[in-house]
């Protein structure tokens, strides 16, 4: 073979597979990306015992939920009219933290992974409102719909989120 012919041939090769490789190598955000800061639109739970779906924040909860790029996650949530105590009464009142975080308020926060085959994310908690839920991994099931983040089984449980950011 002639050694322009041949060395055509390998330039187009070689640029055809570079080509090829950068248009299969280039990375898009995942489809299921849930980074971002998310405002709690619902948070409710289905009661076993009369099968009603429990508002315990109320119909309107405050709250966000966020998901950092580098991995952290951060979660607060409060009812849609908390108590209004001043400081000083508050340190004379007994508090039973389980009611208190089931009905009020409740924090957390950690990092988190995601596993996006099972649309699960993980929460790998280290502080906040919970003790029994310190050091501990709180796996979640997810499904995102455009700009709605919807966290729960659909069956017993879920909250429903907006993109805040």
């Amino acid at each position: 073979m002639a050694p322009l012919p041949f060395l055509l041939l390998f330039a187009l090769t070689l640029a055809s597979t570079v080509l090829g490789q950068s248009r299969t190598t280039k990375t898009k955000a995942p489809l299921h990306t849930i980074v971002g800061t998310w405002r709690l639109l619902e948070f409710t739970d289905l009661d076993a015992n009369s099968g009603k779906w429990v508002f315990r924040y109320g119909k309107h909860p405050k709250g966000y939920f966020t998901y950092t790029k580098s991995g952290v996650v951060n979660l607060n949530i409060s009812r849609e009219n908390p108590p209004k105590i001043s400081e000083d009464s508050a340190k004379k009142t007994a508090v039973n933290l389980f009611d208190f975080t089931n009905t009020n308020a409740v924090g957390y926060f950690g990092t988190y992974t995601v596993d996006v085959k099972k649309s699960i994310v993980t929460h790998h908690i280290t502080g906040g409102s919970l003790p029994w839920y310190l050091d501990t991994d709180q796996e979640r099931p997810f499904r995102l719909k455009g700009d709605t983040l919807i966290i729960g089984n659909h069956k017993s449980w879920r909250r429903v989120l907006v993109r805040a950011d």
